[in-house]
């Protein structure tokens, strides 16, 4: 029997603003953020295993990753809820530096999920996906573009965005995403906060529409950026490119370390990123449509 490999490309999500707002009593952070899918330029090849004694395979190339992969965590999920899923070979070509908020390994998990729904009917529209990562279920989804608040687990699905071009940099540190968390509460706690969810909707639907028709917008709101600017001045020099480069918009993903900006055409972008290769502080940069 001939056992075929399957080729998955893996999204990646970009928050185009993030509200951070206070803190629950189980200690996460409700948010509101305009999550933007887009395709990544990771790989995943599964298949079934020949020799189902040994269990699954799971092999990655590129970037290390530290700690446990989370597609481990995923199949744990997945055989927990469908048991037909034998054992598997898997390879990962990993591309994207931890740390970076764009999230990919989020993404890896997505790609496996969707294709275990559709070849052994794994159900992951009406269980919770979201307990293996925050961002698995917009990501394992089909909605391009969403308004996601709750702790992550809440989308309001929204039109396209078509016809602009993404620039993805990665500087040479990441981010830790607790540690963030805590910088920011610790910078709030010196102040008056106010936060107001229908106000923060409605800056991320009307971000939303200018992009849509191709307008300028600028820097993007991110409550992280300020805790991020403490430590890291160079994101203001690549802000600074972003608009004599001609960008429509740019910030910083989620709440890691990499930066984008958003163009209605490649000229534009190409420049940018020309710009970049000359800082010393950027370790890659990535095109995506």
């Amino acid at each position: 029997m001939i056992l075929l490999k399957e080729l998955l490309i893996c999204p990646i999500k970009i928050n185009i603003t993030l509200r951070v707002l206070s803190q629950r009593s189980d200690g996460y952070h409700e948010i509101i953020s305009l999550f933007w899918k887009k395709k990544g330029i990771e790989g995943l090849t599964i298949q079934p295993n020949r020799n189902e004694n040994i269990g699954d395979i799971l092999e990655t190339e590129g970037i290390k990753i530290d700690g446990e992969n989370i597609l481990t965590k995923t199949l744990i999920w997945a055989r927990s809820r469908c048991q037909d899923i034998p054992s598997l070979r898997i390879l990962l070509k990993k591309e994207f530096p931890m740390g970076s908020g764009i999230g990919a390994g989020s993404g890896n998990s997505a790609a496996m999920l969707r294709w275990l729904s559709t070849r052994y009917g794994l159900d992951i529209v009406n269980d919770s996906v979201s307990m293996i990562g925050a961002d698995v279920p917009f990501l394992a989804g089909d909605k391009d573009v969403a308004l996601i608040s709750g702790i992550g687990e809440k989308a309001d699905p929204l039109g396209q965005l078509s016809g602009l071009n993404l620039l993805l940099v990665f500087p040479g540190w990441k981010t830790d995403t607790m540690v963030a968390y805590m910088e920011l509460d610790n910078l709030r706690k010196h102040k008056e906060n106010k936060y107001c969810l229908e106000e923060y909707k409605m800056e991320a639907l009307a971000i939303f529409d200018k992009l849509k028709s191709k307008e300028k917008v600028g820097l993007l709101p991110n409550d992280f950026l300020e805790v991020i600017l403490k430590e890291h001045s160079e994101y203001c020099t690549a802000f600074d490119i972003a608009e004599k480069s001609g960008s429509l918009a740019w910030g910083l993903s989620g709440s890691g370390s990499a930066l984008f900006m958003i163009f209605k055409d490649s000229i534009s972008l190409k420049t940018a990123k020309q710009f970049l290769e000359h800082e010393e502080w950027v370790t890659k940069t990535t095109e995506l449509e």
